[in-house]
């Protein structure tokens, strides 16, 4: 091969690599295609758009173009098969002076491109495209969000008609469920006052110190709402006869704060305050982590009652792990007034609650409750009623009144302690405890109660320490499933029927006195295991009184003053009565059944010991010194006596069987007939004086004139 034909291959080498590469540029560009992105590339990095002006498919031409036109088809020939003999070890001497250049394309000024400006312009225009569409899209998301949440507080708050949710940023309008408007708020405690400037006239209003509220109020964790503190001292709560009208307060997990003002419940018609049939009542709830702080506040009118089909909402009920303080607060005509549902550290004081249409106060299951100075009045079942779940928190500071049932019912508790609670004319009772254990009661008071204390429904291991009672018909009774009941220092006095009327099983009765009562101590049927010790019974008519068929009686230490009939009374069979102390009165101790008596003294009784038990009766190291009889059986009643000493008028009747050498049976001694006798005298100079001024009254002290005797004839 010669030179130049080395040298035309050469060339041609060159130009096939250069189409090339041209080639697979313009390969890249057409995958890349024609979109934004593409075009915004391009225009970043300055290389023409595969089209446009200005754009190179071949490279330049060569300055010196080869005499023949057509290339070589083999641009890469074999080798030579007959080389020269005399290879030339430079192949080519000559070599071309200006070998071809490739010429690059020149960069255009995306300034001054129209295509490249409207390029951009497109790229930007749909950035903004795609922002704001993302914009709108976190904005549904948000609402879309905001009205989920809003339907689950709507169903759980009972679907009001119109309800709105007070948040942290904002307050949400919603009617029957959907979500109205969104209104912002500036952070902080929200007003009532506030209210007004944001809610639909027919939502809020306020006619001078009165605002109405005719929307169910949420609060959400965090946000604080005051009721009271400004120029609104009245609010009304709007409601009607649908639970759905019923402007319900929630504080969810946030706080309330009423000060100075009167909640109440309105009429959406009328605007007059809703009867407590009325099923759209509104009511207030504390609700779970949320709080009520009242101070100088009323709660009237409020809260539905129970109509079996619902069991009806308390005026205000503070919910599991709910907290708060009320003072100085008053509530009244509500449903139930007042519900602590597992509530924790709630304070009462100085709280009135009165007329309710139920319980006045319900602690159910609640936690730490402080209660001081707390009343109840005039409800329409309990004045207050412990149930649910047992807690050890004390029942107490409490004063009842005219309640409809009991004062306090406690029901269902395990270890309650009812402390420091004062009852007057409630008109079942002061104190019932029922289906409870392990129950304690200290400085309980009740006056004018028909029962002070009743006890029922297997009640056990109750302890009433420190009682005083006054008048009504019955100071403590104790009914038969009640099993471990003990009353100690505790004072009864005027009660109409009965101090203690027992009737349950293994009841102590200790160093506690009852005075001025129809029947100090009376056991009934069925009683068993019953010990009454250092009792004192002062006046009434009789002091302990055992019915027949009652078991385990026994009577230690007793004292009995001046009781008009009999000190003890008993027909159970086995009673015991151990010393004691019975002076006055008709009968020292009056037996129907066998019994025991040891140790005790009776004197300036007309009558000491009667039996007429169809059994033995023991009588041991006992003193009679009495009036009239000393001991008196019926005929077929066996007495025995031992070691005594019996002294009356007449110191026996009946058959009497004395043993022991100690018995001293006879007269009265000296100074007691000498007690007997000198009132004697005394009647007697009484009755004297009478009939002497009688006489005066009637003329009967005056001196008759004799008749004039006859003249003589």
């Amino acid at each position: 091969m010669t030179s130049r034909s080395r040298s035309t291959a050469d060339r041609w080498r060159h130009r096939s690599a250069a189409v090339l590469a041209v080639a697979v540029i313009v390969a890249m560009v057409g995958a890349a295609g024609p979109g934004p992105s593409s075009a915004s590339a391009s225009a970043g990095s300055g290389a023409p758009a595969v089209g446009g002006p200005g754009s190179k498919l071949a490279p330049n031409p060569d300055p010196n173009p080869d005499p023949n036109p057509n290339p070589d088809p083999n641009p890469n020939p074999d080798p030579d098969p007959n080389p020269d003999p005399d290879p030339n070890p430079n192949p080519n001497p000559n070599p071309d002076p200006n070998p071809p250049t490739q010429t690059p394309d020149p960069v255009p000024d995306p300034a001054n491109d129209p295509a490249a400006i409207a390029r951009e312009q497109a790229a930007e225009a749909a950035r903004q495209a795609a922002e704001a569409a993302r914009e709108a899209a976190e904005k549904a998301a948000e609402l879309a969000e905001a009205q989920r949440k809003v339907r689950l507080s709507w169903e759980k708050r009972g679907r009001p008609s119109r309800m709105i949710v007070i948040r942290s940023t904002r307050v949400d309008v919603v009617s029957n469920g959907n979500l109205d408007s969104q209104i912002p708020r500036v952070a902080g405690p929200v007003a009532v006052e506030a209210l007004d400037k944001v809610l639909p006239a027919s939502w809020m209003s306020v006619d001078g110190e009165t605002a109405r509220l005719t929307a169910a109020v949420v609060l959400t964790p965090g946000v604080t709402f005051e009721l009271g503190g400004g120029s609104i001292k009245t609010l009304q709560l709007g409601g009607g006869d649908k639970p759905t009208e019923a402007a319900i307060v929630h504080t969810g997990g946030g706080k309330l704060v009423v000060r100075g003002i009167t909640v109440t419940s309105a009429n959406r018609d009328n605007g007059e305050p809703l009867a407590p049939t009325a099923k759209g009542r509104p009511y207030i709830v504390v609700s779970g982590n949320g709080s009520l702080r009242a101070e100088d506040a009323q709660f009237n009118d409020l809260g539905t009652i129970d109509t079996g089909n619902d069991d009806g909402h308390p005026a205000i009920v503070f919910n599991r792990n709910s907290t708060g303080k009320m003072a100085r607060t008053s509530m009244a005509k509500n449903s139930i007034g007042l519900k602590l549902s597992r509530s924790q550290g709630v304070e009462l004081d100085d709280v009135m609650v009165s007329e309710s249409s139920g319980d006045g106060i319900v602690m159910q299951g609640d936690l730490k409750t402080v209660m001081t100075n707390v009343k109840v009045e005039k409800n329409g079942a309990n004045g207050v009623l412990v149930t649910g779940d047992s807690t050890d928190r004390p029942i107490g500071g409490i004063s009842t009144n005219d309640n409809k049932t009991y004062g306090v019912a406690v029901v269902g508790q395990t270890k309650p302690l009812v402390q420091g609670v004062n009852t007057t004319a409630d008109r079942a009772g002061g104190l019932r405890i029922s289906r409870s254990t392990e129950v304690t009661v200290r400085d309980f008071a009740a006056t004018d109660q028909p029962i002070g204390v009743f006890t029922h429904v297997n009640s056990s291991a109750i302890v009433l320490d420190g009682l005083r009672m006054s008048g009504g018909r019955r100071g403590v009774v104790i009914e038969k499933s009640t099993k471990g009941l003990e009353v100690r220092g505790s004072t009864i006095e005027g009660a109409r029927v009965a101090g203690v009327a027992v009737g349950g099983h293994n009841i102590q009765i200790n160093d506690s006195r009852v005075a001025d009562a129809r029947t100090g101590v009376r056991i009934e049927r069925g009683a068993g295991e019953v010990h009454v010790k250092g009792l004192t019974v002062d006046r009434g008519r009789d002091g302990v009184v055992a019915t027949g068929g009652t078991t385990g009686v026994v009577i230690e230490n007793i004292i009995a003053n001046d009781v008009i009939s009999d000190a003890v009374r008993t027909y159970s069979p086995g009673t015991k009565i151990i010393g004691g102390e019975i002076s006055g009165g008709l009968t020292g101790i009056d037996v129907g059944a066998p019994t025991s008596i040891t140790g005790t003294s009776i004197v300036v009784a007309d009558e000491g010991i009667h039996s007429r038990s169809a059994e033995l009766v023991h009588a041991d190291q006992v003193n009679v010194d009495t009036v009239e009889l000393g001991v008196n059986t019926a005929p077929g009643s066996p007495f025995l006596l031992t070691n005594s000493r019996v002294h009356a008028l007449e110191a026996i009747r009946g058959a009497v069987e004395i043993r022991g050498e100690t018995n001293d049976v006879g007269l009265p001694p000296l100074n007691l007939l000498g007690a007997v006798g000198v009132p004697l005298i005394l009647l007697a100079f009484a009755l004297e004086l009478i009939h002497l001024t009688r006489q005066r009254k009637v003329g009967g002290g005056k001196r008759q004139t004799p008749p004039p005797l006859p003249a003589a004839t």
